[in-house]
C-alpha cells in the first residue's frame, strides 16, 4: 500500500509541471554566462520573425501567420498582451543586475509598457520569474493544473530567443486523463540603431 501512495505522490509531482524542450533551441542558442548577461541588452522587434519546431528546425514567419500574435510581451508580461502587427513596435531590453531585466515596449519611440522581471541564469539561458501555476478543483480526483514558464537567451545571430513551456493536465478519479503539453520557440530580430 505504501508503494501505491509513493507512486501517486510521485505522479502528482512529476506530471503537474511544464518542461522545456532543449532539443527545440539547442542548435540555435548562444549560451550565456553571468558575465554575458549584459549581451541581452538591446532593442528587438516585438513580433517574431522565426519559429523553431520540436526538432530545432527554423521556419520563417510572415504577417499572415497566426504566430504573429505571440508578441514578446505575450511571454514576458501576459498572454493577454495584444498588439497590431501592422504598427511598428519594438522592445528595449535593459540589464538591471544579474537577476533582473527591464522590458520597455515602444511605438515610434513613445513608451507603451514598462515591465521589470527577475530571473535566474541556468544552462546558458535566463529563466524569467513569471511562472504561473493554477490549480483547478482537486487535482487528479476532479481537476488538474495549468502551468507555464518562459526562458530567454541569445540566438547565434544575436537575436532574442524565447522558449515557452505550457502544461494543462488533470484527471477524474485518476482514470480519465486529459490535458495538453507543448513548447514554443521563437526568434525576435535585434534592431540595430
Amino acid at each position: 500500500m505504501k508503494s501505491v501512495i509513493y507512486a501517486f505522490v510521485l505522479m502528482l509531482v512529476v506530471s503537474s509541471c511544464a518542461s522545456f524542450s532543449n532539443r527545440m533551441i539547442n542548435k540555435n542558442k548562444s549560451s550565456l554566462s553571468e558575465n554575458d548577461l549584459v549581451k541581452l541588452e538591446g532593442t528587438y522587434a516585438l513580433f517574431p520573425d522565426l519559429k523553431y519546431d520540436e526538432k530545432g528546425k527554423v521556419h520563417s514567419i510572415d504577417s499572415q501567420d497566426p504566430e504573429t500574435r505571440y508578441n514578446l510581451n505575450y511571454f514576458v508580461k501576459s498572454e493577454k498582451s495584444k498588439y497590431d502587427y501592422s504598427d511598428s513596435y519594438m522592445v528595449e531590453v535593459k540589464f538591471l543586475d544579474k537577476n533582473r531585466l527591464q522590458f520597455i515596449t515602444k511605438k515610434e519611440n513613445a513608451i507603451i509598457e514598462n515591465v521589470e522581471l527577475g530571473g535566474k541564469l541556468k544552462n546558458g539561458l535566463f529563466y524569467l520569474d513569471n511562472k504561473y501555476l493554477k490549480r483547478n478543483g482537486v487535482p487528479y480526483l476532479a481537476g488538474g493544473y495549468d502551468n507555464y514558464k518562459t526562458r530567454i537567451g541569445l540566438s547565434k545571430d544575436n537575436g532574442l530567443l524565447v522558449n515557452y513551456a505550457f502544461d494543462n493536465s488533470g484527471a477524474l478519479l485518476f482514470m480519465f486523463w486529459a490535458g495538453s503539453t507543448y513548447n514554443l520557440g521563437y526568434h525576435y530580430k535585434r534592431i540595430e540603431k
